[in-house]
């Protein structure tokens, strides 16, 4: 009976350590931008999610806001920013009833959403801009033209 005690506290250790170590896999890399060993696969703790924020993708500009070390407010006001000009989208599930589906409503909104696309994230980049100190701008056009030699270094 202690011989079978034993080996079951055993196992279960042995199963809480393996479960510990994999789901810190991704914690190990934190300063690798990369994050090789974290996939959405591979890392329990992603769970398949991207970070909060704004979108922290390579060359995009809202990553290069997100290193100026904002204050709260500023974060809140970029967040507010973003929300606000996300409310002026329409839908596509407009073109949706409970009698069916309207084609044509369907391609007329998704078209307005591409042409008005570029529009507003210009919008959302001039205020967020705005939001910034005058010593936040500088480091934010350092940041771009660092981004801009790695691009050429390719």
């Amino acid at each position: 009976m202690k011989t079978q005690n034993k080996i079951f506290k055993g196992l279960l250790v042995s199963a809480i350590l393996a479960g510990g170590l994999y789901a810190s896999n991704c914690d190990m890399n934190k300063k690798d931008k990369d994050r090789t060993n974290c996939d959405k696969s591979s890392c329990m703790m992603q769970k398949g999610k991207s970070h909060k924020g704004y979108y922290k993708k390579d060359g995009h500009i809202f990553g290069m806001f997100k290193e100026l070390n904002l204050t709260q407010e500023q974060e809140k006001k970029i967040e507010e920013i973003i929300a606000q000009s996300r409310k002026n989208n329409k839908s596509p599930n407009e073109a949706f009833s409970k009698d069916g589906f309207d084609k044509a409503k369907y391609v007329q909104i998704m078209n307005e959403k591409r042409d008005n696309m570029i529009k507003s994230k210009a919008e959302i980049i001039e205020k967020s801009y705005a939001v910034l100190t005058p010593k936040q701008k500088e480091q934010l056009k350092v940041l771009i033209d660092l981004q801009n030699e790695k691009i050429d270094k390719k």
